[in-house]
């Protein structure tokens, strides 16, 4: 099965490109000023897009908008999509990096393929030896190729069905977490995800996630509490590089925080 932590969850992870966009310049009433697109306007609120974050601002914290598009680089993230085969790490090009000398991308795309392989033989296995429901299994790989697919809503119905069957399951908890987050719906989102957090409180996916939702929803000090947890679970694991792409997420959610 599709490890989600690994694959869907690569939209966590920074990576900046230069491009050039139609941007505003956001000025806050606390002299903090950045360059940020407005993607959600409401008479009380807006919703900017920020780096890899969408944040959310009432108006009462926002001193003015500059409306002229910035003619410069500016930073945009690149998500990487779940679906489709050119998306996912594939054999061919896992031997194709290793016969350019490319070893060490070579060796995580095929461990990566490797965790997936791993990951939907245990449920076979957990099915086959009858310490899983063949119902659950159905309704989790059902939930998992609609994610492949972006059919977060088919996804959800799936998951939903799972979860029925198995509440504290926490692949399904964050999967379901996920689903909710690339639906819009983050308090739902914020709910499952702290079931996960509940039984499995070293999960720093999790924690990363939850962040995004918070910010989604205008929550940043909440944001930068689970940003700070995952960061230090990072650093106790060794994990130099997560932690560092921890820190960046914590600065970024500190420049925007009105």
């Amino acid at each position: 099965m599709l490890n989600i932590k690994k694959t869907v969850l690569s939209i966590v992870f920074i990576q900046v490109l230069l491009c050039y966009a139609q941007a505003q310049v956001i000025t806050l009433k606390s002299g903090k000023v950045f360059n940020g697109e407005i993607i959600e306007r409401a008479k009380d609120y807006i919703k900017v897009k920020y780096s890899e974050l969408e944040v959310y601002y009432e108006n009462k914290y926002i001193k003015s908008i500059e409306e002229e598009p910035v003619h410069e680089p500016v930073a945009a993230t690149q998500v990487q999509k779940p679906a489709g085969g050119d998306d996912l790490p594939s054999l061919k090009k896992a031997i194709e990096l290793a016969a350019a000398g490319n070893f060490s991308e070579a060796r995580q795309m095929l461990e990566k393929q490797l965790d997936d392989i791993k990951g939907a033989l245990s449920i076979l296995d957990a099915v086959e030896g009858g310490s899983l429901s063949r119902q659950f299994a159905v309704y989790l790989f059902e939930g998992s190729l609609h994610i492949i697919n972006e059919e977060y809503r088919l996804a959800a119905t799936s998951l939903e069905k799972a979860w029925e069957i198995s509440p504290q399951d926490a692949d399904v908890n964050f999967n379901l977490g996920f689903v909710y987050f690339s639906l819009g719906e983050y308090d739902k989102s914020i709910a499952y995800l702290s079931v996960v957090l509940k039984f499995q409180p070293e999960d720093t996916a999790a924690y990363e996630l939850i962040a995004k939702d918070y910010c989604n929803i205008g929550e940043y000090q909440k944001a930068k509490d689970n940003l700070s947890l995952a960061g230090e679970l990072l650093k106790k694991n060794g994990d130099e590089k997560g932690a560092s792409r921890i820190d960046e997420l914590l600065r970024i959610v500190s420049e925007i925080t009105p």
